[in-house]
């Protein structure tokens, strides 16, 4: 006799779960565990957990880095007690298809960081969620059994700037810009339109060319909970792991004065329409203390005058998780049940820094982040 179970959860899409920011102690998660049987039996263990954690690398750039892992959350319910109809410490399930229902609380979401952050090209720091079912037949020889998914949390956060930028530069007898962009766009949307409207006003200051990329900044300052004695200066809690980095989340989309026109970009608007890399993007986060992520459109302005110095503007930008029904299917990949800190690490260097890309380069394809 054999039987077969897995897990299904109350939400909109398999295994992500919008994470309740209003809610400071416990969300509630409801599902149930199905059990295919082939005949009538009776269990005597059924739980339901959710387990999460996180990998950091102490120490960073330094010869005695040690990684060390921390419990975000580790919540466990047990069914057979709510589920025990007649005393015997057991669930009796009938043949056929059989759901355990459960109700498990997810403790203070407003403090847990979303799992897509998974996406960070950075071997320092990573973490996890896992939803797991463990059942157990009551005969004597019967072997416990665990099935685990992995779990998306996501941080429905409210955007923090206007659906539509637009910024101005005027300098009487020498030239005029403006330019208008979306100030937030969505995980899955594949393009950002932008547009400028360019007056040079004397030869010395025509315009060369217009560029305009997306970038993402990513700064950790993860502090420890809990002690760790085997590593230098983490032995107490309040030990920190620190990342910072930028990098370019888009094409480069740039436009060239080949024709050397005073008018470049007046009668005709530029019309930019910049190719985003959903494969480094990353929602915008800051409600967290330790973890903040933002993002920023760059718009570079280069002059035939050599001389003259690359003007440079920098707008904000909110990127949000994509939109969740259940009708359509959301461009979501689930990270793979290997993390990347849960096995050995090879460190090569430290964090590198955004470096700016020249205009001889391909502009049809993404850099990769700097290592």
């Amino acid at each position: 006799m054999g039987y077969t179970f897995d897990i299904e959860l109350d939400t909109d899409q398999p295994f992500i779960i919008e994470l309740d920011l209003a809610e400071s102690k416990a969300q509630t998660i409801s599902g149930a565990i199905v059990v295919d049987l082939d005949r009538a039996d009776s269990f005597k263990i059924a739980t339901i957990a959710v387990h999460g954690h996180i990998g950091a690398m102490m120490n960073i750039g330094t010869p005695a880095q040690e990684l060390i892992r921390e419990t975000l959350v580790d919540w466990s319910t047990d069914l057979i007690a709510a589920n025990d109809t007649d005393g015997s410490g057991t669930i009796h399930l009938e043949a056929g298809k059989n759901s355990i229902p459960f109700r498990l609380d997810l403790p203070q979401p407003d403090e847990l960081p979303p799992t897509l952050i998974n996406k960070l090209d950075t071997p320092y720091i990573d973490w996890k969620y896992e939803i797991h079912a463990t059942l157990r037949r009551q005969f004597f020889l019967s072997k416990t059994r665990v099935v685990k998914h992995d779990l998306i949390l996501r941080r429905p956060i409210a955007p923090t700037v206007d659906s539509v930028l637009t910024t101005s530069m005027d300098h009487r007898g020498q030239y005029r810009s403006k330019l208008t962009v979306p100030g937030q766009l969505v995980l899955g949307q594949d393009r950002v339109a932008a547009q400028a409207e360019l007056k040079a006003r004397s030869k010395e200051f025509m315009i060369k060319e217009v560029e305009c990329t997306i970038l993402q900044t990513e700064e950790i300052d993860y502090t420890t909970k809990m002690g760790h004695d085997n590593v230098v200066n983490a032995h107490a809690p309040g030990a920190h792991c620190t990342v910072s980095s930028t990098r370019l989340v888009s094409s480069v989309a740039v436009f060239q004065n080949d024709e050397n026109d005073m008018d470049f970009g007046h009668h005709n608007p530029i019309e930019f329409n910049i190719r985003v890399d959903n494969d480094q993007l990353i929602p915008t986060e800051h409600g967290l203390g330790w973890l903040k992520i933002s993002h920023m459109l760059r718009y570079n302005i280069k002059f035939m005058n050599v001389e003259l110095p690359l003007l440079t503007t920098e707008l904000p930008l909110f990127v949000g998780n994509e939109v969740i029904s259940k009708t359509s299917e959301a461009a979501i990949r689930p990270q793979s049940t290997s993390s990347r800190l849960m096995s050995l690490l090879k460190i090569d260097g430290t964090e590198g820094h955004f470096h700016h890309h020249h205009a001889h380069e391909d502009r049809d394809s993404t850099p990769e982040p700097e290592q």
